[in-house]
């Protein structure tokens, strides 16, 4: 009895320490498999089109090089906004964003401005900034060339398509907080329910953020405010409506151009801002969209889709100019008088977009995609520029700032410019798989657009253009597959020249062809491509005359490029890119412009970023990131001179455990300074003399981000 005590006792606690075990095990299991879930649906590739942009298949089907970049890409590599992201695709890059308000308003692709959409829908119409914030990015697609099939205004060398964030399949619960160089703070959260069959989904993004900038005075404050909801009438109808709200401040100025002479260029204290003054009014840029959108499914094979959205673009910006009408610049004693500038931007935009896809054979072996409808898009811009009535001496050997704020805001008589567009499209679209080996992708588009211009000396006429598609994609295998694609564009434009002469529309060829290859399981796809564009009617900056701009012939653009995205495997995840961009005049008014490289491309663009994860327990990990960015030879308006290339390094630290992270990001590891973007003109100001006009690099600057996912 005495020994079966013990013995009872040794068996008991045997019993309770086996059960903990088991329920540590348990746990720990299931820690695991959340852990693996959760980065199983980290996606680095996009491998398919974005629904919103209405032409269906795997990314290696399309003939066309379009490059979709997930949001779990953006997050790894700690990106905000739109600059951030450019780096994921071939040929494209950041132009000349003269104003902190600028983002994707400046983006060039292939040789030309992209234009920018938020799911399949334009964001702005032809002035003003465009804010944006990598809260409300769900995935970006870098469409490269022409896309018909988008809507009727792409640009021949690009189109960038936002699709925002909705409900999803899963209930959505993420919080961060991040700070960084600058006086960066950032608080953003991301909130949705799970979509159901039937009844009420939402989901619901917000971002408040404030940052001082490497140049004095200038300091933001960003406010972003997203919510969406859905209601599924049942599994195949459903309403969605959605506003997103981006509100950006800044105080003591707006623009980051600088301005100096070519023994005076990245040689001066890097945070001076001649165009800024602690005193200076606010200036502020919002944007307001509202989507409403509507879905029905008759069955596995036909589907419609109505959608619509109205977006108001407004900016307010405060900033100094020289009294001669140039951004500031100095006498030969160092001396100059600070004039404030006042301009203030408007820009509306409504579309309206219905279509019908679907899906049907014609035979054993021909199956075809199609999809037709129509398009109705309205823009609207009103630009007002106005001087102030005082000038203000400024000596730059001992800068004296703090102007009277009263008299700052004293202008002259503001000149108004307003452009006003409307145009409907009909469109046809199909691909025909034959033999499951031959895709054939056709189609085209009937425009007609109604211009509206104030102040131009021509008569108003409709103008109409048929746009056609054709291309051709070879399966090679299952994982290998060659395409070549031709492609038109008409793009309608606003806006009279120095003369009061109307702008005649926008048309532009593509001939493309390409390679695409995934590797690994489907996990990294390779691309390689080679384009020739012909850009009609392209509108530049008139240099004599400062706010207009002209219409020169024809611009044509060649190039080739390279893309690598996805996982090499489990733990390495890559994105690559390079571009050889060759972007001319080939025709003008003015003879002597003919083959003239093209202001503010560069002649190669090369990227990279590459992640390795390291398991340290079940649910923990750490990964090393490293990336760079070279560009070379950007070309500026003053013919065979261009701005001088640059080499910068990026890179990250990254600890997760379970649903926890923390995220450091570095950019600019060397503190290289260097041309972000910028021009050059032969006696601007002064006779003789070269005059950079360039915004620069930022240094060295840290991001730390911290998170969780519940």
């Amino acid at each position: 009895m005495k020994t079966s005590i013990p013995i009872s006792c040794c068996l008991s606690l045997f019993v309770l320490q086996t059960q903990a075990q088991q329920q540590a095990d348990s746990l720990r299991k299931q820690h695991l498999k959340e852990f693996q879930v959760m980065e199983s649906k980290k996606s680095m590739k996009a491998d398919s089109m974005s629904p919103v942009l209405r032409l269906e298949g795997r990314l290696l089907e399309i003939p066309q090089n379009i490059t979709g970049v997930t949001a779990d890409l953006i997050r790894e590599q700690g990106g905000i906004d739109m600059k951030d992201i450019v780096r994921n695709a071939s040929g494209v890059k950041i132009g000349y964003n003269s104003s902190v308000f600028d983002a994707s308003a400046t983006v060039m692709m292939r040789g030309f401005n992209a234009e920018t959409y938020i799911n399949g829908m334009p964001q702005r119409s032809t002035m003003g900034a465009i804010v944006d914030d990598a809260a409300l990015i769900e995935r970006v697609d870098f469409i490269k060339g022409p896309a018909g099939f988008l809507i009727s205004s792409g640009d021949p060398g690009g189109s960038i398509n936002i699709t925002t964030k909705v409900p999803k399949a899963q209930r959505i619960r993420q919080l961060e907080l991040a700070g960084g160089g600058f006086g960066l703070w950032r608080a953003s959260a991301d909130i949705g329910s799970i979509t159901k069959d039937k009844g009420l989904s939402y989901r619901l993004n917000g971002v408040w953020q404030q940052q001082q900038s490497f140049q004095d005075f200038l300091q933001t404050k960003k406010y972003v405010i997203a919510p969406v909801v859905r209601y599924n009438f049942n599994p195949d109808t459903y309403v969605l409506a959605e506003y997103n709200l981006i509100d950006m401040r800044s105080d003591g100025g707006s623009s980051v151009t600088k301005i100096g002479t070519e023994g005076e260029v990245l040689k001066d204290r890097i945070g001076s801002n001649y165009a800024g003054d602690p005193h200076l009014p606010q200036s502020g840029s919002s944007s307001q969209h509202i989507r409403l959108a509507f879905h029905h499914r008759f069955n596995e094979q036909l589907r419609l889709t109505i959608q619509s959205k109205y977006t108001v673009n407004s900016t307010n910006v405060w900033y100094l100019i020289s009294d001669n009408y140039s951004l500031v610049n100095f006498d030969s004693s160092n001396v100059t008088r600070r004039l404030p500038v006042h301009n203030e931007i408007t820009g509306r935009v409504a579309a309206v977009q219905a279509y019908i896809s679907g899906k049907f054979k014609t035979g054993s072996h021909i199956e075809h995609t199609v999809f037709a409808g129509l398009d109705y898009n309205y823009s609207k811009d009103h630009y007002v520029n106005a001087y102030g009535l005082y000038a203000f001496t400024f000596d730059r050997t001992h800068p004296a700032y703090g102007l009277n704020k009263d008299s700052v805001q004293v202008t002259g008589k503001p000149a108004l410019i307003v452009r006003e567009n409307n145009w409907t499209s009909a469109f046809f679209y199909s691909t025909s798989r034959i033999y499951t080996n031959w895709l054939f992708n056709y189609g085209g588009r009937f425009t007609i657009n109604t211009p509206v211009t104030i102040n131009s000396r021509q008569p108003q006429r409709d103008e109409t253009a048929f746009s056609p598609r054709l291309g051709i994609t070879r399966i090679l295998s299952s994982s290998l597959a060659v395409y070549a694609m031709y492609d038109q564009s008409f793009i309608p434009q606003s806006g009279v020249d120095a003369s009061g002469n109307r702008f005649d529309p926008q048309r532009g060829n593509s001939i493309e062809a390409g390679l695409k290859k995934e590797w690994f399981r489907q996990r990294l796809l390779t691309s390689i491509a080679g384009y020739r564009i012909i850009k009609n009617n392209l509108l530049v900056s008139d240099l004599e005359h400062p706010g207009f701009r002209r219409q020169i012939g024809q611009a044509t653009s060649t190039g080739v490029e390279a893309d690598v995205t996805g996982r090499i495997s489990e733990r390495l995840t890559v994105s690559a890119n390079y571009a050889y961009i060759h972007a001319i005049t080939s025709k003008d008014t003015r003879k002597e412009n003919e083959g003239n490289k093209l202001a503010f491309t560069p002649e190669q663009v090369i990227n990279s970023w590459a992640q390795y994860s390291i398991p340290l327990t079940a649910i923990s990990r750490i990964s090393i990131s490293l990336g760079h960015t070279t560009v070379t030879k950007t070309a500026t308006y003053t013919p065979d001179f261009d701005l001088k290339g640059y080499t910068k390094f990026d890179g990250g630290v990254a600890y997760t455990h379970g649903k926890w992270y923390v995220r450091l990001i570095a950019d600019n590891l060397t503190n290289r300074r260097y041309f972000s973007s910028g021009d050059m003109l032969v006696g601007s100001i002064k006779e003789g003399v070269r005059t950079y006009y360039y915004i620069e690099g930022a240094p060295l600057s840290c991001k730390i981000f911290a998170g969780i996912r519940l």
